[in-house]
């Protein structure tokens, strides 16, 4: 094996237990009404392009903060088991879709494999995610490792899936 090679170790893992049965918790992730009102940082509303939530489908969005430009990003959805699992590839796009570099650092990944895995016990939804780089090569994989342990990532995901939660409480 190379030595230049790194494996990674220790992908980004997220738990939260939601105040909320799995079927909610399920539909705020799966329509997309629903996704528009928490998906992204704190701060940021979400414009939803288009939604075709099953394998091999795509999310499509516009993240838009203030008065500066749009980031756009995609999901493609690569597993769907309904409230179970979903495992799909992460990435920034441009307004056609097409996968581009973060506009922060072309060192950051240019795909996230993520799986989130649902569970429900007395009324309340446990959620686990999991995120590592995908396709990436070694530096890329070095700048995602650098922010899984300076907390970057865990407070980012933590934002959102905050937002997740009022986003539930919402719910009559």
């Amino acid at each position: 094996m190379d030595a230049s090679i790194k494996a990674i170790t220790s992908p980004l893992q997220i738990d939260r237990v939601f105040a909320a049965p799995l079927d909610q918790v399920w539909t705020a992730w799966s329509e997309k009404d629903q996704l528009a009102k928490w998906w992204g940082p704190k701060g940021c509303t979400l414009e939803v392009s288009f939604l075709e939530f099953r394998p091999g489908g795509l999310f499509h969005y516009a993240m838009r903060s203030g008065q500066a430009s749009p980031m756009w990003g995609r999901f493609n959805y690569r597993e769907v088991v309904p409230q179970q699992r979903i495992v799909w590839l992460n990435s920034f796009a441009n307004e056609n879709c097409g996968i581009v570099r973060a506009p922060f650092s072309d060192r950051w990944p240019l795909e996230i494999e993520n799986s989130v895995v649902f569970a429900e016990r007395d009324g309340k939804t446990t959620m686990t995610l999991h995120a590592q780089p995908f396709g990436a090569s070694p530096e890329e994989i070095s700048f995602f490792d650098q922010l899984c342990s300076s907390g970057s990532l865990k407070q980012g995901f933590g934002g959102t899936f905050d937002q997740l939660a009022d986003h539930l409480r919402s719910i009559p």
